[in-house]
């Protein structure tokens, strides 16, 4: 079978398409068995999905003679003195305007889908309400006659929640009001219990024992260096939650029966005398 191709004598390659080797390649590179200037394709699709157009001398062609396609339909309809931005009115050229689609799909280059609009107005445009639908499944949240996205609502000063807990919470079937403005919980739908009270006081220790003799109240530690108190400070512990009295926990020797009051006198006035040295040295 012969190539299709008028005065193409080369044998058909691909019998389906009835095209030799040569114009079947052609054809899926440009759309055409028109052979295109230097090897380049009439039209060409771009990484990021746009379409460019082998346009030689056209005044928006860059410097490898291309243009883009929604850029070259818009020429012959805008004009050479190109025109305001569509959104904002600011005043624009071919050289600062942008060709916006206006459905976001960048190969529909129909007439009716492309705009001009300034640099601004093209970043931005996809978070206005009023042009562009929210890509979230829940779409845009409305009070009081603004719809803006909920990472922009938790911005508010009035709503106390984030951006996240408002999608949460409208996924979950809450109204616009009660995802912005509802009582804040937990996770597990409980008020959140305030922590503890944060204390660096000795006796609030959950180890400590507190020991009150004659009105001073010191830790078993503190005891045990005492003048006078020759028992360790776990027997001292040990003492107090057995339930014996203060007094015998902290002076009664090892292995000795309580002591005596005369005992205990001397012992206190001891103590008392010491405290007074202490307090004096401290002054």
């Amino acid at each position: 079978m012969q190539c299709s191709v008028e005065n193409c004598e080369r044998e058909a390659s691909y019998k389906a398409a009835k095209l030799c080797k040569m114009h079947y390649f052609r054809v899926r590179r440009n759309g055409t068995v028109v052979k295109t200037p230097i090897g380049r394709a009439l039209r060409y699709v771009t990484p990021n999905g746009y379409i460019t157009l082998y346009k030689p001398g056209h005044p928006l062609a860059n410097k490898t003679n291309c243009v883009f396609e929604h850029r070259f339909v818009m020429w012959p309809i805008v004009g050479p003195e190109c025109r305001p931005c569509e959104l904002c009115g600011l005043p624009q050229t071919w050289a600062t305007c942008h060709v916006d689609h206006i459905d976001d799909d960048r190969q529909n280059n129909t007439a009716s889908n492309l705009r001009i609009l300034c640099r601004g107005c093209n970043v931005k445009r996809g978070f206005r309400p009023e042009s562009h639908e929210f890509r979230s499944s829940v779409g845009l949240i409305e009070f009081e006659g603004r719809r803006d996205t909920a990472t922009a609502w938790a911005r508010d000063p009035r709503v106390n929640v984030s951006g996240k807990t408002i999608l949460f919470r409208k996924a979950a079937g809450a109204s616009d009001f009660e995802a912005l403005f509802g009582d804040k919980v937990t996770h597990n739908g409980r008020k959140p219990i305030p922590p503890p009270r944060k204390t660096n006081h000795k006796y609030e220790r959950s180890n400590a024992v507190a020991i009150t003799i004659e009105g001073h109240t010191m830790t078993a530690a503190e005891w045990h260096r005492e003048p006078g108190v020759t028992v360790s400070v776990r027997s001292i512990v040990n003492r107090i939650r057995e339930g014996i009295d203060p007094i015998d926990a902290v002076f009664a020797r090892p292995g000795k029966k309580p002591i005596a009051d005369d005992d205990l006198k001397a012992l206190t006035a001891l103590y008392r005398a010491k405290t007074k040295e202490l307090k004096g040295r401290a002054a």
